[in-house]
């Protein structure tokens, strides 16, 4: 089953700025699951996931490709350890920080956070899309890209 590509995984940075504490992570693990809904799965070492809680408005941008630097930027290290606020990478949009040059750009809401049998340490965020663009022109960075750039 290592073998199995079932489909694409992609590399989305998500973003939360509360309490003067920003954190991002490039998550590899989220999904639509309706036509404003997503579901991401952010480990339990993860700062960035022990930071948002329901209710919390947070950035997530999917990345396009040439991205990997941004990518392994905000992947290789822990929030709270390493500075991952780089104005060269974000930019403002309300609450949150998305990342500029993104495929999509969102501002999501966290409707929930699952803990579920098998992952129950680990954090399903459920999100509401508040606000989303698209850039048609781009084509999305894609895990196996990561290796490449």
């Amino acid at each position: 089953m290592a073998d199995l590509k079932a489909f694409t995984m992609g590399a989305n940075v998500v973003t939360s700025y509360k309490n003067k504490k920003f954190c991002a992570m490039t998550c590899a693990w989220a999904m639509m699951c309706d036509y404003d809904k997503l579901m991401m799965l952010l480990g339990n070492q993860s700062d960035t996931g022990r930071q948002i809680k329901k209710g919390d408005i947070i950035g997530v941008s999917a990345l396009s490709k040439g991205q990997a630097t941004i990518a392994k930027h905000f992947g290789d290290n822990h929030s709270l350890s390493f500075p991952k606020f780089n104005q060269h990478y974000l930019e403002k949009k309300g609450d949150t920080y998305v990342v500029k040059g993104a495929k999509t750009k969102m501002i999501c809401e966290v409707l929930d956070v699952l803990h579920l049998p098998g992952i129950e340490k680990d954090n399903l965020l459920y999100l509401q899309v508040i606000k989303a663009d698209v850039d048609e022109k781009k084509e999305f960075l894609d895990a196996k890209d990561l290796s490449e750039e």
